[in-house]
């Protein structure tokens, strides 16, 4: 299951209509660290000998992220790109157009559930979920997609931003108590987090046909 929530350029939630919406067609998504490497220092002596030598520490940049759909909502295509809805003549989503402008300002907060192989249950009888959230996602273009007499499927790449204002989130996504009652994030995004990723008992929230909005 995977969930948008549009965020603003400050990478807060946006509170209001069309700003959540909860699919079920993912097919594939991918992270991949961007790193800047530490410079190097080296200076030998006359001998030949090294005399300094040392590393700055690596630093990660952003998260790069790919993501493929089928069966693409258009509300989750303007969420995540910011390309403009089509509408058809009831005010219904129907489809995307794809312009120059690319939204680099605001995005979204991504957040991916799964299974765990071989860990179904806790100890409590609970099942698990993993749990994987980009809380500021951004810079999102379409990839190069193909139509053919088969299923279709369209590609997004952004990256990661740090700080973000998610904090602990907008959703309840963990335990609270022995109960299992859902709540928000239990330690909240920091300044310089750019993905979590955990174990939780919660389940995920059911797939719907659009964008729906969210309550302050």
């Amino acid at each position: 299951m995977t969930r948008a929530t549009k965020v603003d350029a400050c990478g807060i939630p946006v509170v209001g209509p069309c700003s959540v919406v909860t699919t079920d067609g993912l097919i594939t998504s991918s992270y991949s660290p961007e790193i800047a490497e530490g410079d190097e220092i080296e200076l030998k002596g006359a001998n030949g000998r090294i005399c300094i030598s040392s590393k700055d520490c690596p630093q990660l940049k952003w998260v790069n992220f790919e993501i493929t759909f089928c069966g693409v909502d258009p509300d989750l295509f303007t969420l995540l790109s910011g390309y403009e809805t089509v509408l058809d003549w009831e005010g219904n989503s129907v489809g995307n157009r794809i312009g120059e402008d690319i939204l680099c300002d605001g995005g979204v907060g991504l957040e991916i559930w799964t299974e765990v192989p071989g860990e179904r249950c806790t100890t409590t009888g609970l099942p698990q979920y993993g749990y994987f959230l980009i809380p500021w996602l951004k810079d999102m273009i379409i990839s190069d997609f193909t139509i053919e007499n088969g299923e279709t499927t369209f590609t997004l790449t952004g990256r990661s931003e740090k700080g973000s204002g998610w904090g602990v989130g907008p959703h309840d996504v963990d335990a609270t108590d022995a109960a299992n009652t859902p709540g928000p994030l239990l330690t909240p995004i920091g300044p310089k987090d750019h993905l979590d990723l955990h174990l939780t008992t919660v389940p995920p929230p059911e797939a719907a046909c659009g964008c729906v909005a969210l309550a302050a």
